[in-house]
């Protein structure tokens, strides 16, 4: 039997080749023979029934079925029809003449450069393929044929002096930047539905990744010229080349003649057809916007919702939408599909952020054009798949109202910019941490044509959230770099907050924001831009109104029933406030405001700078909250710095008082704890090396300083790199070094005044390099205040030294009386409580309180005064801010330090 013969026989030869086959196994030879000339005849017929087999059954049907209704026959012939021509379709060469195949034979003869061009195009055709595809190991291939003819024709063809883009083709642009698109979108769509990538294409897409990033930089210029205006740029490399742009022909689809449909089959050939989940057909043009808007919202936030998918369609939407109702209505929903990234995700990807910050930008700036569509919290019912515009009514014109929250959006792609950096690490060898700093510039420009449009739409709270926001971006700033973001917001923005009509420098900038706030209804609005102000004038050196603010807002007093984002705006405040009063020269005051915080070994999370571990272990849950309070790094204040003001503020004051003092008690009642800590360790230590470390510093100087040499610890204390931070640094290294003069001189006579009857002025001034006349300063004013059992001679000009001696029963019956006042205290606090009548006490202890808070906040130091004087006075010296040092410390010493002391408990 031929196997040939039985695949192109049809049903009326197959008896006969049955009965053929058979005689052919019977005869042998003669079989074969037959075998042969019956395949060839059939090969024959085969070719015939090919294109006649549709008449041939159609007479067979015919003349058997002569009963049957003309529509069933219509019906056949039709879907026979059908079929004929799907078949051609795919066989479009086999009943072709021989004039058609000459014409296909025949070869076009390409230039050397049109056959470049040609090699280009179809790389390119290759690669939206694979990437419709997710084909990126042919898309990277095809991408290297394009970067080599580029290099080829750079090298083959003269630049012309019209443009860049005499030869650089558009398409070679074109592509770089949809590949770059769709690169950053299957990257994102990967994350957020954690599937995972065959290893080899994502090997090729991380390869196409840095590949782009590397290439365009190469052509930055060239790209931000196409990507400015792609039609000018086109338009430019056709005159330079003196070509016409190639026209995309249509695809040719052959049918069968008298085939109604033969133009629309070319159109579907044409153009590709949206398909969304579930196969559903997307109609992505104008008419369509609403309607696809509807679906998609009705798919927002179901399970398994590809968020990708979602951005692309709306992203498209976009592009198509022709009224300004579609493209607000796009808008609104396409900046919050971003930000729902940051649902599976820590942040949302930096390239997604940026897409997001300039649609709402584009948002923003529509609704200032267009003063006749609002976006509102609150609307009335509309019909959303209806094109609205603004009517006239009784001669009066309506808005149209969107639904949306203008403020929200703002608000979170702002917290999404502080996430971004959070997660960003800014001690890395790249630039991307600074990259994505310079988007504060852009958020800022958004921020204030916010604020502008919610001033006009008369939106209180919506405005005060803004004003609000601007204000976290340019507080903790230097002047220049707030200068820098105003030059950055249009001129012909309206604002009644920040007049534009004059030009406000940055302090009137910061001063007005905060006056706004200080107007709302909202009680934690209005202590965070206190905060902000107090921070603002502390970072310029203007110690006096920070300080003035804060004890007029009496937020010392409730700042522990604020929330944490509060108490952290406080601690940070209160911080630069003593580093302000350092810079200035008061180190009495720094070493007040500063005290509480160095106290409690935890400035950096109290700083909200890092996440500390003690003695509670923090749950998961517990450690991501705190993480997400951390501020970004610019944001971040220099410990170091700060605890070295503090140091050095506490020798400056505590050196003195341990020369003043004489048992080892009272030398354990120096104020500053920490600093005698390090003191003691240092005495501990049988060597000391020179000083690696600011504290190392700090402490040898301060040992320089108990021994007389200050010299020495004023060249310690200069030395120290740090204050290279320091604004006026040259201004605080020169107060420095003659307050270490001044302490020195001090010093000098609580050690050895008990060795000398009397010491000349003159020598003392030598000695210290200070004028006369502020030597005869400094020990009167230690005279008044009992720290000095001394007269002056101002005849002799010298001073003269009183020595008071006392036998060991009078030290003994001074500690007795001091211990006795104090088991006194306590004994009338406990009978008030046991008898219950403190009740009416209670109002004169409280004044009695504020007196002696006013007056340096030492009750017991006012009870045994006169033993003091005695003594020469070392209690009421060092009284916390008593009353020969001054007043402000007196109220803020013990308002300020309670503050700090609720904030370290929480």
């Amino acid at each position: 039997m031929s196997f040939f013969a039985k695949l192109g026989s049809d049903d009326s030869s197959s008896s006969s080749s049955g009965s053929d086959s058979e005689e052919s196994i019977l005869s042998g030879d003669e079989g074969l023979e037959q075998d042969k000339k019956l395949a060839a005849k059939t090969k024959t017929k085969n070719k015939a029934s090919m294109f006649l087999r549709s008449d041939a059954e159609d007479s067979d049907e015919d003349d058997s079925d002569e009963d049957s209704d003309e529509d069933d026959d219509e019906e056949l012939s039709d879907s026979e029809d059908e079929r004929a021509a799907r078949g051609n379709k795919f066989l479009m060469g086999a009943d072709s003449t021989d004039e058609e195949e000459e014409e296909e034979d025949k070869t076009v003869v390409l230039s050397a450069k049109d056959k470049r061009f040609a090699e280009m195009e179809a790389a390119i055709h290759n690669i939206t393929n694979a990437t419709r595809n997710n084909d990126w190991v042919l898309a990277s291939t095809e991408l290297d044929k394009v970067f080599r003819f580029i290099q080829r024709h750079q090298v083959t063809v003269v630049a012309t002096t019209v443009s860049a883009a005499g030869h650089i083709p558009p398409r070679f642009l074109e592509i770089l930047v949809s590949l770059e698109k769709d690169v950053n979108e299957t990257i994102l769509s990967e994350k957020s539905a954690k599937k995972k990538m065959a290893p080899a294409k994502a090997k090729a897409l991380n390869g196409l990744k840095q590949t782009l990033k590397k290439k365009q930089k190469e052509f930055e210029n060239v790209l931000k010229s196409y990507i400015e205006d792609s039609e000018a740029y086109t338009k430019a490399y056709e005159q330079a080349n003196a070509i016409q742009a190639p026209k995309k022909q249509p695809k040719k689809v052959q049918v069968a003649d008298g085939d109604a449909g033969a133009e629309g089959a070319e159109d579907q050939n044409e153009d590709f057809m949206t398909i969304g989940k579930g196969g559903k057909a997307l109609n992505l043009t104008p008419e369509g916007v609403f309607k696809t808007l509807r679906e998609i919202f009705e798919q927002r936030g179901r399970k398994n919702t590809d968020r990708a998918e979602t951005i692309k369609i709306l992203s498209k939407l976009l592009e198509v939408s022709e009224t300004t109702y579609q493209k607000l209505r796009v808008l609104l929903a396409l900046v919050p599909a971003r930000l729902d990234y940051s649902q599976n995700l820590a942040h949302i990807p930096h390239e997604s952020w940026v897409l997001g910050l300039n649609e709402l930008h584009q948002l923003v700036t529509l609704l200032l054009d267009n003063p006749d569509y609002v976006v509102q919290e609150t609307v009335g019912e509309y019909d959303d798949l209806v094109e609205r515009e603004p009517q006239t009514v009784n001669g009066k014109k309506e808005r149209v109202a969107v639904a949306g929250s203008l403020i929200s959006l703002l608000e979170s792609l702002d917290n999404e910019f502080t996430k971004t950096l959070q997660h960003t690490d800014a001690h890395e060898k790249g630039s991307d941490y600074i990259e994505r700093l310079r988007q504060e510039a852009p958020l800022y420009t958004l921020v204030a044509k916010a604020q502008s449009l919610f001033e006009r739409e008369a939106a209180t709270d919506s405005t005060a959230r803004a004003v609000m926001r601007r204000l976290e971006h340019v507080y903790a700033k230097p002047n220049i770099i707030i200068d820098h973001f105003e030059s950055k917001i249009p001129s012909g923005l309206k604002s009644k907050i920040v007049p534009t009509e004059t030009k406000r420098n940055a302090d009137e900038l910061i001063h007005d924001l905060c006056v706004y706030i200080y107007g709302s209804d909202a009680p934690v609005l209005r202590a965070r831009a206190i905060l902000f102000h107090i921070f603002n004038h502390a970072t310029h050196g203007r110690y006096h109104q920070a300080r003035d603010l804060l004890l007029m807002s009496h937020l010392q007093d409730t700042i522990q029933h604020a929330d944490v984002t509060t108490q952290i705006l406080y601690n940070r405040a209160i911080m630069q406030l003593g580093l302000s009063a350092f810079k200035r020269g008061f180190i009495q005051e720094c070493q007040t405001i500063l005290g509480e915080m160095f106290g409690t070994q935890r400035q950096k999370e109290l700083l909200a700078q890092s996440v500390q571990r003690y003695q509670q272990q923090l749950t998961p849950e517990q450690e991501l909250i705190e993480k997400r309070r951390l501020l970004p790094f610019h944001m971040h204040l220099n410990v170091e710095l700060l605890e070295a003001a503090y140091l050095t503020s506490c020798m400056l004051i505590e050196i003195p008082l341990l020369a003043s003092v004489e048992t080892e008690e009272q030398k354990r009642k120096v104020t500053s704890k920490v600093f005698k800590r390090f003191l003691d360790l240092a005495d501990r230590q049988s060597f000391m090396g020179p000083p690696e470390n600011t504290r190392d510093h700090i402490i040898k100087a301060s040992k320089s300083l108990q021994s007389g040499d200050w010299e020495k610890a004023r060249d310690l204390i200069c030395s120290i790199k740090i204050w290279s931070l320091l604004d006026n640094v040259d201004d605080v290294k020169a107060i420095l070094s003659k307050k270490i003069q001044e302490e020195g001189l001090r010093t000098y006579l609580f050690t050895y005044s008990s060795y000398y009857q009397s010491l000349s002025l003159e020598h003392l001034s030598k000695t210290f390099d200070l004028p006369q006349s502020l030597v005869n300063s400094i020990i009167s004013k230690m005279i008044y205040n009992d720290e000095l059992t001394a007269s002056l001679d101002q005849i002799d000009k010298v001073v003269i030294f009183h020595k008071i001696d006392q036998t060991e029963v009078q030290k003994l019956s001074q500690l007795l009386a001091e211990r006795t006042a104090n088991l006194l205290d306590q004994n009338e606090k406990i009978l008030d409580l046991k008898l219950g009548q403190n009740q009416n006490q209670q109002q004169d202890g409280q004044r009695s309180n504020n007196a002696q808070t006013t007056d340096g906040g030492n009750n017991k130091q006012e009870r045994r005064g006169g033993n003091n004087n005695n003594r020469g006075g070392s209690y009421r010296g060092r009284g916390g801010g008593g009353r020969g040092r001054g007043g402000f410390n007196a109220g803020l010493g013990s308002t300020m330090g309670s503050g700090n002391r609720r904030v370290a408990a929480q």
